[in-house]
Parts: C-alpha cells; sequence; structure tokens
C-alpha cells in the first residue's frame, strides 16, 4: 500500500470521527435545550432550528409552541398541521385550539364538531364548559349539524352552569329570543344588569337599550343615559352613537347640540357609519361644532378592564 493511500486512511478515520463527535455533541446539546431556549428560537423566527428539536424529543409542548409561531405569522396551514401533531402527541390545548381554528377559518366544520363534542367530559374545566359553549353555536346556528334550538339551549344552559363568563352572558339572547326556551325577558334583564355592573362594557350598553326598549324591564331614559355614559366613556362605539342621538332629540337629558357633535365624531372615529346621523348633524351650527371639536380632541377613554367582544375571541387568536 502507498503512503498516499496510508495518508487517505488516516483522513478519513479522522473525518469520521470528528463527525461522530459532532452528532454526539449535537445530541448532548439538543437533550440539554430547556422549554425556556426553545421559545426564544422561535421568538427570534428561528422556526427551523426549533422544529429540528422537536422531532429529536417529540415533546408536544413544543410543537404546540410551533404552532403558535406559525399562527402569528398568519401561516394557517402550518399552525394546523402542527396542532394537529401536538393534539396527536396528548396536548389537550392544541386540541381545543384545533377545533377553534377549524371553525373559525371554515376550514372543517365538522371536524371542528367532532373535536368540541370529545372535549365536553374533559377533566379540564375551562376547555370542557368552552366547547359546550361552541356546541350550542353549532347547533344553534345549524353549522355542520342539523339546526337544533333545544340542544342548543342545553349547551349553552350546561356551559353558564359551569361559571363560562360569556355563556352566561349569551344565554341572555335564549331568553329574550326564546331560542329552546320559553321567552324570559325579566331573567334575561336580570343577568344583564349584572354583567353591567361588573363593568362590561358591552352589558352597559345592551342594559341601556333593554330598559329604553322595555325589554324585561320599565322605560327610564335617564337610567338608560346614565349606562350608556358609562359604556361611552369607554369609547363603545355603538354607546357614543346612541348618546349623540339622545342628545340631539333631547330623549331623557336636555337637547345639547354639541354633545350630540362631540359624541358623533367619536362614534364617526371608531368606525359608526349612520346616514340619518350624518343628516342630523348637518344642522348643528358652526359655533357649537367647534367647541365640540375641542371637546373631542380631549377625549381620554376610561381603561377597559371587562370586555364581551375580547371574551368572545377564540383561544388561539389571545
Amino acid at each position: 500500500m502507498s503512503n498516499t493511500d496510508e495518508v487517505m486512511k488516516y483522513y478519513f478515520k479522522y473525518i469520521c470521527l470528528s463527525l461522530y463527535l459532532t452528532i454526539i455533541t449535537s445530541s448532548v446539546v439538543l437533550a440539554k435545550i430547556n422549554d425556556e431556549e426553545f421559545k426564544s428560537l422561535l421568538i427570534n423566527d428561528n422556526i427551523d432550528q426549533a422544529i429540528a428539536l422537536h422531532i429529536d424529543t417529540n415533546n408536544n409542548e413544543w410543537s404546540f409552541w410551533i404552532a403558535q409561531k406559525y399562527l402569528s405569522l398568519n401561516d394557517i396551514d402550518n399552525a394546523t398541521k402542527w396542532y394537529e401533531k401536538s393534539k396527536n402527541e396528548g396536548n389537550i390545548n392544541a386540541h381545543y385550539q384545533l377545533a377553534e381554528l377549524l371553525l373559525h377559518y371554515k376550514i372543517d366544520v365538522v371536524r371542528s364538531y367532532q373535536l368540541f363534542n370529545e372535549l365536553i367530559n374533559s377533566e379540564h374545566k375551562f376547555l370542557s364548559s368552552s366547547a359546550k359553549y361552541y356546541l350550542s353555536i353549532f347547533y344553534k346556528y345549524g353549522i355542520g349539524v342539523s339546526l337544533d334550538k333545544d340542544k342548543a339551549f342545553k349547551y349553552i344552559k350546561e356551559a353558564s352552569n359551569d361559571d363560562l363568563t360569556i355563556a352566561k352572558y349569551m344565554i341572555v339572547d335564549y331568553l329574550i329570543n326564546g331560542i329552546g326556551t320559553k321567552i324570559d325577558e325579566k331573567a334575561a334583564a336580570k343577568l344583564m344588569f349584572q354583567f353591567a355592573d361588573m363593568g362590561y362594557t358591552e352589558a352597559e350598553y345592551d342594559y341601556a337599550m333593554m330598559i329604553l326598549n322595555e325589554i324585561g324591564l320599565k322605560r327610564n331614559e335617564e337610567t338608560a343615559i346614565a349606562w350608556l355614559e358609562k359604556s361611552a366613556q369607554k369609547a363603545y362605539p355603538p354607546a357614543l352613537q346612541q348618546l349623540s342621538n339622545m342628545y340631539f332629540y333631547g330623549i331623557g337629558v336636555q337637547k345639547d347640540d354639541v354633545k350630540a357633535y362631540e359624541y358623533y365624531l367619536l362614534a364617526k372615529q371608531l368606525g359608526i357609519s349612520d346616514v340619518e346621523l350624518d343628516m342630523n348633524m348637518t344642522v348643528v351650527s358652526p359655533d357649537k361644532k367647534e367647541t365640540a371639536t375641542q371637546n373631542y380632541a380631549n377625549f381620554i377613554p376610561r381603561p377597559n378592564d371587562y370586555s364581551i367582544t375580547y371574551l368572545r375571541i377564540p383561544q388561539f387568536m389571545k
């Protein structure tokens, strides 16, 4: 054997040994990485590296976080894939959020229904009651299943009894409209008051409108105004719109074009479109518009810690 062959054999052994040591070292590093380091990879957009690490661990929390990362990038296909993987690895949160994702994006509402149905007897109280809440929506609107108002009420009632806040709020609609149960406006008004009294922005507005429309309550314009003001101070668009109308026409308050125009400007800024209100504001005098504009510029909304709108947002989007 020539010296050249001996040299080549030496280098081949050296390279193989180096590769072996590299693989062993890498495996040790992979095994030692902790959850926070894994999250840092995703935060810094090192998704491929994170996926490579996951392959060696099959950690269902990691696959869940990968799904969340893809979702934050609006990559719904990959988010769905990784939620599915995490669910199959035993992650119950992935199971729930996959069901939400399939429904919210209308990917597969039948599969979504099946996934929620699998969760209603879960030991995880929030997921169980939330699944019942979603099943009530499926039956209420006939999404992927036959419309069934009785089942819709059954599930919303169970979710409400489980103390799920959004279900307790939404059951008001069932009571007002007799969905799967008898109409009970007084019970609906009582429930709505509880939410309004806790400071839920939308409930403050809804309770005021129930008063104005005499739904389970005696009409009292002054009381309605007070609740609308609470909601408007948190910049809730429908409350601003309603107050603009009430101050313009002098309903429950002394007619005040300045306040009417001020609330009008705020409502418009927040996306309210109301042709009748637009026409009404054309008769407000220029000096009153100027005063209202100055007040509008100084408006500072109160912090909104309680929001039904937030409660309605799917968990996977929070």
